[in-house]
């Protein structure tokens, strides 16, 4: 197994952790357990068991690490077809209890190797492609610890991950797309188009648009109170670099990650605490106090190795607690201490002429851009109807046709401009059929399809092989969400309004 990281903030959480899990194993280890004969705490009932309130909650938290980490392979099948956050996460839930339940039946166990070459295969944890081991103990420190999480529940969660695909696994067995569904998905990706273009120019609309100093005095008396300078801070920070490896090229070892990451966390409960001088912990760490520039939220500083996530960090100080915990980067670990903040204030009109020209400049080209190119849509419309070719009715409407070489959806070698906006409008389209305007990267376009050319037999067969696969993932990931739903309404699950909130 890997070797984890257990220790995240100064010793006191480290303690407080450990409380925390010894209380969740001996409240709800099994069935049985106190919180199952505790209704008060109850948020729903599954295989004939109570669920606490405190088991929503962790499992709703693996929700959040989830979508930061980008794992959306076990997000959609587990958050079923949800409209609002809320439902996403009550289906998430119920949902992993059904997996987790239906998996012991069927006997899905992973194993411990298993867990450890799924986590090394994540994006989230890779750099170049390779597994890096520091992403891995920041996502343990900054996404895991402040939601008093550790390795252990990434690992349940990775379970999560090894049964789902095992149940892929078994579904694909009996998922074969049929001829149809293979021509249906040829025709989105590789049937050729005939299509033409007329564009509507924003530089053109731009020159007829002006901006009076009346309208600047009315637009500022309408907006001031949005009108203000960026509120400013400037912190001193220390950076904790990562390890090099000891020959070129070569990898940190994890034990020399892990005292860096120790370090740092030392380092940031020494500065919490306010016992001793800067110079004092300096000497005691070893470390350079650096003072930054004042600046705004969003800015990118060198001296943060243009990291955004130290900004934020920053901005989340205050008085009363002006020292942030370790924040770890790609290019090592940074402890923020604010030193001043620059409030923001309202600017006078001199301040803001400038900027609200060019704003009211930008929102009025917009509008007579968009009223123009819907104009002219109408035109070509009605001259399309009474029997003019796209050309004549482009011409008629004051615009030019712009022939487009035949391509479909997947042509990468379209050489026009907005190629993808024009690609994924035509296919949209119908034969003869004529597209609502669009915005293109300098105005406006509407796309006129002329027609779709017959599927290529032999290019067909040709591209079949690759849409197999696709096809396949798409079928079996149906079959998933139906297989939990089925086995979801059989499981006996009665829900209480107590399970909303839950996810602390």
């Amino acid at each position: 197994m890997i070797n984890l990281l257990r220790r995240f903030q100064q010793p006191l959480l480290i303690t407080l952790t450990v409380l925390v899990i010894i209380a969740f194993v001996v409240l709800y280890g099994g069935p049985g357990t106190r919180l199952d004969r505790l209704g008060s705490d109850s948020v729903g009932v599954i295989y004939g068991r109570n669920v606490p309130s405190v088991e929503y909650g962790a499992i709703g938290r693996q929700f959040e690490i989830c979508r930061a980490l980008g794992m959306f392979d076990v997000l959609i099948p587990l958050s079923g077809n949800a409209r609002t956050m809320q439902d996403a996460v009550d289906n998430y839930v119920w949902n992993t209890l059904v997996l987790r339940q239906q998996a012991r039946k069927m006997g899905i166990l992973p194993t411990e190797n298993e867990i450890t070459e799924t986590i090394k295969s994540m994006s989230a944890f890779k750099s170049s492609g390779q597994y890096d081991h520091s992403r891995y103990l920041m996502a343990l420190q900054s996404l895991l610890a402040p939601r008093g999480m550790n390795a252990m529940h990434l690992e349940e969660l990775v379970r999560d991950v090894l049964r789902l695909q095992a149940l892929r696994n078994v579904l694909a067995a009996s998922s074969a797309p049929a001829r149809d569904e293979l021509e249906q998905a040829y025709s989105q990706q590789y049937q050729k188009v005939e299509a033409s273009v007329v564009r509507v120019s924003k530089e053109e609309i731009a020159k007829t648009v002006s901006v009076s100093a009346e309208d600047l005095q009315s637009a500022f008396e309408a907006r001031k109170d949005g009108l203000k300078t960026d509120e400013k801070r400037k912190v001193e920070y220390v950076h904790f670099e990562l390890p090099k490896g000891e020959k070129e090229g070569e990898r940190p070892s994890a034990e020399a990650m892990q005292k860096v990451v120790d370090k740092a966390a030392d380092f940031a409960a020494a500065m919490m605490e306010q016992t001793s001088k800067s110079e004092d912990l300096a000497k005691q760490f070893e470390v350079e106090f650096k003072a930054s520039p004042m600046f705004s939220m969003g800015e990118r500083l060198q001296e943060f190795s243009n990291q955004p996530r130290v900004v934020n960090a920053a901005f989340q100080l205050t008085k009363e607690k002006p020292v942030s915990d370790i924040v770890g980067t790609p290019q090592g670990y940074f402890v923020v201490k604010l030193l001043e903040v620059q409030d923001a204030r309202p600017l006078s009109f001199e301040e803001a002429k400038a900027q609200l020209e060019e704003r009211l400049k930008s929102e009025r080209t917009r509008e007579a851009l968009s009223l123009k190119a819907s104009e002219a849509r109408g035109k070509i419309d009605e001259a399309l109807k009474a029997g003019k070719g796209f050309a004549a009715a482009a011409e008629a409407a004051g615009l030019k046709a712009e022939a487009i070489e035949p391509f479909s959806r997947g042509d990468s070698s379209l050489k026009v401009e907005d190629a993808s906006v024009i690609q994924n409008s035509a296919l949209e389209l119908k034969d003869g059929q004529l597209s609502a305007p669009l915005d293109g990267k300098d105005g406006s376009l509407i796309v006129f399809l002329s027609k779709k050319l017959p599927i290529n037999e032999e290019d067909f067969e040709k591209q079949k092989a690759g849409l197999m696969p696709m096809l396949e993932t798409g079928r079996v990931d149906g079959l998933l969400v139906e297989w939990i739903d089925r086995q979801r309404a059989s499981s006996g699950l009665q829900m209480t309004m107590q399970a909303r909130g839950s996810v602390q």
